[in-house]
């Protein structure tokens, strides 16, 4: 198939050598999606997907609570049977970013149907730096008490069934009470940052092959976009920086190889 690359939909941005963070969506009611894991942050693999994640126990626990869900007939993929029975056979967090990968990709050609409780499935991936600048992890000092957290969960921007995968979170040890009380106040912080732009989660997938090139152009009409916004801009002038020392880069290399 080859490689391919997407764009940040939020920043607009190219992926195609950047770490991005992954978030699985479930469609609640037409066009209102949420988010139904914590996010989880990769390199991009120029294949749909993130790789190089660190397994923990956001990836544990999705992998885990999808796999019941399949199992007792909730998830339903017919578009991916295949992928599924996979994942399903030894579920891990790789495997299943396989299947949505599948559906997110092939979505933008023809519909792929890929549901839990009846209500479709998709991912997104957005740019890290852009996600971590708008929405930092600030883990608490202490860990937050069980009701804390339960308090932080029923009020977290996310889908019923997100709840019901994470709810052991909440008499988890302190260490992992800390990083769900982060993971969770992220996706509330980038939720109001969303709304407060007019924005909502989406799926909307861009993608072609994208080089330095193209890559270069996508960032200098993101700066144009977010000339208002001090926040992404400072992540796309970062961006722009770093292409123009790739693309120069590579214009160099590219004259030595000639005069050799």
């Amino acid at each position: 198939m080859g490689l391919f690359d997407f764009r940040c939909p939020v920043s607009g941005l190219s992926l195609r050598a950047a770490d991005a963070v992954h978030v699985a969506l479930i469609e609640l009611d037409p066009g209102e999606w949420a988010p139904l894991s914590l996010p989880v942050v990769g390199c991009y693999d120029r294949g749909g997907s993130i790789d190089g994640f660190t397994p923990d126990f956001r990836t544990d626990l999705f992998a885990a609570g999808f796999a019941r869900f399949y199992k007792c007939g909730r998830a339903d993929g017919p578009d991916v049977s295949h992928e599924l029975r996979e994942f399903s056979r030894q579920p891990d967090f790789g495997r299943l970013l396989h299947v949505f990968e599948r559906v997110n990709t092939m979505s933008q050609w023809h519909a792929m149907e890929f549901t839990l409780d009846g209500l479709p499935l998709r991912q997104v991936l957005i740019h890290a730096e852009v996600f971590s600048t708008v929405a930092p992890s600030e883990p608490p000092t202490r860990a937050p008490a069980f009701e804390a957290i339960e308090q932080q969960l029923a009020a977290a921007p996310v889908a019923p069934q997100a709840r019901e995968m994470f709810e052991a979170l909440i008499i988890a040890d302190d260490p992992i009470r800390c990083q769900t009380a982060a993971a969770l106040s992220q996706l509330a912080a980038f939720s109001r940052w969303l709304a407060e732009r007019g924005k909502s989660w989406s799926p909307a997938p861009e993608s072609g092959q994208y080089f330095v090139e193209t890559d270069l152009e996508f960032a200098r009409e993101a700066r144009t976009t977010w000339a208002a916004d001090p926040q992404v801009l400072s992540v796309v002038e970062l961006v722009i920086q770093d292409l123009e020392e790739e693309l120069a880069g590579g214009r160099r290399r590219r004259r030595r190889a000639r005069a050799l």
